[in-house]
Order: structure tokens, then sequence, then C-alpha cells
């Protein structure tokens, strides 16, 4: 990774930076010298030319001296150029050498024996085109720097003369000077070069190692430990990296921040999700199990993460999941189904991200078993009350219809009149009932409770009905256990409940049967206990004995006058006044019922 890391990028360039910049720099320092030396040598030659015009000049005064040899003159002069060139390149004869031409390119002088170039003849022709009179020309075939400069003197007689000097200057001492400068610049390169290395190193590493840090750090927050962030110190970094730092710390606060809300939010949705009695269950677009609450599992029982269709297929649900997320039209989708032995209502709905595409489907489940279960209750209350009301009025109807449409004797009038009274008596209790029941639902019932003694009412509810069960020939007893204090409740109530299971007690119960009453106390309740030896219940229909219209004997209870609602009656009684009402049977042994009633506070 170093290979691709921002220090490596910051060290090469850095590093190039510095290498371009020296060998820009030597490159043009090694060129500019040469310049220099090229244009010196072309200086000193003029500067050494310019030392021989006097003699050069002199070969023109050969015209004063009539009787002098011309000839004689002009070779003198010439003479002592030479000696001039002979003095000059006896010094310079290392590096430099020097020829005298005529104009016809005939060599006069040459400090040592060398052939005329091309170079050097394209420098004369430069130097006769330039009107200066001289011209510089870098010979690199040879390696030397070469100088012409032409002269010319107008003799009155022998017309235009014309001299030719040309100087080779040796670029071996110019070479070597420059070779010194290039190695020294290839030693001050690799010096600076490894200087430079190490301050881009610890250059980089300054701006990186912060960097390197928030990274670390970075890593940290992907993997959750966000609280174990720590940041660098800012004074030891530069503005940009403080800046930086600064930065990612108020981000990290803020991500903290949101995470700790996001993490409240979601135990909030949890714990709601937990105790919803609503079951949740969420699936991805791949019909993935992502989300179920405990009351989906119980409803379902979910043990993994089974899949949209396994869940719904086995239990022939008919979903198609591809058309609940894609279809425009179809948005939602309700189904009331039977999951074992419970009722359902399931809502199914796709979920959307923030752009509006579909990720999911949310299905949530209602168990409506109660509301099922009332709705049986109401069905069937509705059925029983009319057929309830139906029975009587179909006898009141026949009986009146013969009456009316007969003659008969005066015994069989009364007794059909009796019939009629009787069915009458019948519907007026069952609407008495009915009415008592629909006050108890709405809570319109005035409760007018008292301070009274349990035991004194009870024993006189006894002595009323002892005739009815004397009738049977059953013996009815009442015991008092124990001093129970006053109680505090309905008195009418209680004794219309006391009244109700007492009766029912008789009615259920054979000739020369046993029914006993007892009366007692215990903790913050007292109590009364009808025990008798009657037919008894099944153990199925214990559970719904205090049902509206219940009957464990439909036939037999009819026929006995009963209307199915007194036990429920005498629930809503009981606990209306904060106390309680519990049965226990067995076929063919008897009933036993325990009703319980709030003592006095004291």
């Amino acid at each position: 990774m170093f290979f691709k890391s921002l220090q490596l990028k910051m060290i090469l360039l850095f590093f190039a930076f510095v290498l371009v910049s020296l060998v820009a720099v030597g490159t043009f320092s090694v060129l500019k010298m040469e310049q220099v030396y090229y244009r010196g040598f072309a200086e000193e030659m003029l500067n050494t030319i310019s030392s021989f015009g006097i003699n050069i000049n002199s070969i023109g005064e050969t015209e004063q001296y009539e009787d002098v040899n011309r000839e004689e003159l002009e070779k003198e002069n010439l003479n002592k150029i030479y000696s001039n060139f002979s003095a000059y390149f006896s010094l310079n004869n290392i590096s430099r050498s020097g020829k005298i031409l005529d104009k016809d390119g005939n060599v006069l002088f040459s400090s040592k024996n060398s052939e005329i170039t091309p170079n050097m003849l394209q420098c004369i022709n430069e130097a006769k085109q330039n009107r200066m009179g001289y011209a510089v020309f870098n010979d690199t075939e040879s390696q030397n720097y070469l100088f012409a400069y032409v002269i010319t003197h107008r003799l009155e007689n022998e017309g235009e003369i014309e001299y030719i000097i040309v100087i080779e200057q040796s670029k071996d001492y110019i070479n070597t000077q420059l070779n010194e400068v290039r190695l020294m610049y290839g030693t001050a390169i690799v010096i600076i070069t490894f200087i430079a290395i190490i301050v881009s190193v610890v250059f980089a590493s300054n701006i990186t190692r912060p960097i390197d840090t928030l990274t670390k750090e970075a890593e940290k927050i992907a993997r959750g430990d966000i609280d174990q962030v720590k940041f660098p110190d800012k004074s030891k970094s530069g503005y940009e990296i403080s800046k930086l730092i600064q930065t990612f710390s108020d981000m990290t606060m803020q991500i903290k921040n949101n995470l700790n809300e996001i993490s409240s939010e979601k135990s909030k949705f949890e714990t709601i999700l937990l105790h919803l009695t609503d079951g949740v269950l969420v699936f991805n677009l791949q019909g993935e199990t992502i989300h179920a609450n405990l009351a989906a599992k119980k409803i379902f029982k979910l043990k993994g993460n089974e899949k949209f269709e396994d869940i719904f297929g086995n239990y022939k649900i008919d979903i198609n999941m591809e058309k609940i997320i894609y279809l425009d039209d179809w948005t939602s989708s309700e189904q009331m189904v039977n999951v074992g032995d419970i009722f359902v209502n399931m809502f199914f709905a796709p979920f959307r991200d923030e752009k509006e595409h579909a990720i999911g489907v949310i299905v949530v489940i209602q168990d409506i078993t109660k509301q099922a279960k009332l709705d049986d209750m109401r069905k069937e209350f509705v059925a029983n009350v009319s057929h309830e009301l139906k029975t009587p009025l179909t006898s009141i109807k026949t009986y009146t219809e013969t009456l009316l449409d007969q003659e008969i004797d005066k015994e069989s009038e009364n007794r059909f009149l009796n019939v009629i009274l009787t069915e009458a008596n019948r519907m007026t209790r069952l609407v008495s009932d009915l009415l008592q029941l629909t006050k108890f639902d709405y809570k319109k019932v005035a409760w007018n409770k008292v301070d009274f003694d349990l035991p004194v009412l009870v024993k006189q509810i006894c002595e009323k009905h002892k005739i009815q069960a004397e009738t049977k020939n059953q013996i009815l007893d009442c015991f008092v256990t124990a001093n129970v204090p006053l109680v505090n409740a309905d008195r009418d109530g209680i004794e219309q409940v006391v009244t109700n299971i007492l009766t029912n007690s008789i009615k259920y119960t054979p000739e020369n049967g046993n029914i006993k009453v007892y009366v007692g106390s215990v903790h913050d309740d007292a109590y009364i206990k009808i025990i008798d030896n009657g037919i008894g219940i099944p153990e199925e229909d214990l559970p719904r004995v205090f049902e509206r219209f219940y009957r464990v004997d439909k036939a037999r209870s009819r026929e006995m006058g009963g209307t199915g609602l007194g036990l429920p009656i005498a629930k809503e009684i009981i606990e209306a006044n904060g106390g309680s009402i519990d049965m226990k049977s067995e076929v063919g042994k008897g009933t036993e019922v325990i009703i319980k009633v709030p003592l006095k506070q004291l």
C-alpha cells in the first residue's frame, strides 16, 4: 500500500521537482558558460587584432619614400606582422594557432602546419560579408573556435591590398572547464537529491502522519468503536491539517450523536415491536425475513430466517410478493385467515426508500381470535334470543288462535290460558334479564353499596327456598363457619346472585338430594360456598357456563324454564362489586360454587 500512498507521491513529486530544477539550472549554467567563453574569445581576438593595426597601416606609408623599394618595405611591414603574430602565438601555441592569408587565399604566415578547412573558409566568407570585417565560428568537427579578420588597405598605385587573419582556439581547455562544471553540478545534484529525499520524507511524513492517524480513527468508526476514537494534536499540525482534524472531530461528534439518537430510536422501536400484541414481519426483495417480532414468531411458530413463500405457503395463503412490490395499482392487501387455532387479519404493504423504490414488504398480523369469537357469540346470542322469543310466542299464538277459533270447554280454556301465562312470564323473565345485561354492558347500573351482615342475608335466602327444596325431599342446610365481619357491596345484587345459584342447585339436584351452604371469611373476603350432589356439569362445559345463553343440556334447561342468562348475570354482579365467582363440578357427583365478596375496609 506504501507504493500507492500519498506520502510516496509527495516524496516523488518533491524529488522530481528538485531534480528537474537542478538539471535545468546546471544545463543552463553550462550553456551560459560556453556562450561566455565564445563571446570572450571574439572580444579577445578583436583586442589582439587592434594591437596589430599600426603595423598593418604602415604598409600604406611606402608611398612617401620614392627611392625606397616598395616591395622591400611591404615585406618589412609584413615581417613585423609576422613577428608580432609569431610572438603572440609563441605565448599561445598550446591552445591557439594563427594564419595570415592574402586575398587569393594564399597562406602568408602560419604558426603551425595545418590545412585550411571548409569551416575555416566559411568563417572567412562570413567575415568578408560582415561590415565589421570579422566573424566567429564554432567548429564542432575540429573542436575549435575560429576567428577571421579581414584587413583591407588601398594603395595609390597598387590598388586595394587585402590580408586575412585566421585564428584557431582549441576548445580542450574550455571543455575541461565545462566538464569540471558538469562534474560539480552532478555532485551537487547527488548531494542535494539525497538531502531533498530526506527533507521530502520528513516533510511528507509531517503532512501524512495526521492523515494516517485520522484514517486509523476512521477505521475505528467503521468497525463501530466510535467511543475509542482519539484525534492528533492540532497544535502540532499546519493550518489545513488542523482544520481537517477539527472538521473530522466535529463530524465524529455528529456521527456519535446521530448514532446515539438512532440507537435510542432503534431501542424504542424494538421495545415497541417486542411488546406489540400485533405481529410484524419484514421481508427484503429476495423474500428473506429481515425482522420478526415476538408476536409474529409466536403466531407462525417461526424458528429461523424463513422466506416469504415458506411462511405463507404453509398456510395456503393466496398472496404474491411480486404483485405487492411491482404493480402500481397494488399498494396493499388485507386478508383474514385461520392460523392453527387462532384467527388473524394480515395487512401486506411494500415499503420504499427515499427515492420511492420498493425495497421490501412489511406484514402486520393482528390476532382477531377474540373478535372472531365475540362475533360468533354475537351471532349465537342473536340466534338464541330469536329462538327463546320465538318458542313462547309460537305457543302463545297457537293457544290463542285455538281459543279464538274453536269452542272448547272451561277446563281446556283454563289450561290453555295457564300455558299462555307461563310463556308470557317466561318472555318477561327473558326480556328482564336481557335489559339487565344491557345495563351492565353500558355501565348504566347504579350500585348501592352498603355495609351488611352476609351470614344473615344468606340464612334468609335459605329459609325462603326451604319449601321449594322440601317439595323434592331435598335437605337444605346453611352453616356459618366463623364470625364473619360486615361486607361492603350492593345487598340486593348479592341477594340476586345467591338466590340464582341456590335455585339452580335445587333445580338440578334430584329428589332426596343434599344442598349445603357455607358462609365464612378468608383474608379480605367473605365467601359463600354452595355444594350440591346434583347431576353435575361436564368438564369441557365448565369454562363456558358463564357465557350468555350457554346451556349444558339445552332441551332440559328450557324444559325447566331457564333462560341461560342467570350465571352471566351473577358473574357481572359479583365482579361489579369487587368479588369473584368460581365453579367446580363433576358429572354425577354434584357442583360446588364459591362466591367471594369483599369485606368492609376498616
